[in-house]
């Protein structure tokens, strides 16, 4: 017991002892480095909404509209865009950073916050298809056709029974 007591001591002794270099951190350092915009819109003038021709509903299979409750419709089937915003029904997204007056297709980087709590970073591309339908690519995965279903009413106009 004597032994035991004796070689905890020594032990910490020896820790408060023995020089330590001090720590090196800095406020900030475990910080993750979120890019300020999407390498592929780097040197063109930014927005902070999608084109015009983007506004609105829009729905893969025209059965489906008017859509009613967005967050309440299949994964994949409907698409809000308004503005700067953009809602599926799996998630809801910002634009920070979408290419400034292009009137054929425009790239936009989103910031979404996903149903399940997580969030997400993702660039989108939209382009107009005839004059009812808008082709819309996600990331690297392939296009997606939607049909425009309705306009997005703003809130004061609908207020105003207009």
């Amino acid at each position: 017991m004597r032994f035991d007591f004796l070689w905890r001591a020594i032990v910490v002794t020896a820790i408060v002892v023995l020089p330590v270099n001090p720590a090196n951190a800095a406020k900030g350092d475990l910080k993750v480095q979120v890019p300020k915009s999407a390498p592929l819109l780097k040197g063109r003038a930014l927005d902070l909404r999608f084109a015009d021709f983007a506004q609105g509903i829009w729905v893969r299979d025209l059965n489906d509209c008017p859509a009613s409750r967005i967050d309440q419709s299949e994964p994949g089937s409907t698409l809000a865009i308004y503005r700067g915003l953009w809602e599926m029904p799996d998630r809801i997204c910002q634009v920070y950073g979408a290419e400034l007056g292009r009137l054929d297709t425009q790239r936009a980087a989103i910031n979404c916050l996903l149903n399940n709590g997580a969030e997400s970073i993702e660039l989108v591309t939209v382009q107009p298809r005839g004059n009812r339908g808008l082709l819309v690519q996600e990331g690297e995965r392939p296009p997606v056709h939607f049909r425009f279903c309705e306009m997005i009413t703003p809130v004061l106009k609908a207020e105003d029974g207009q």
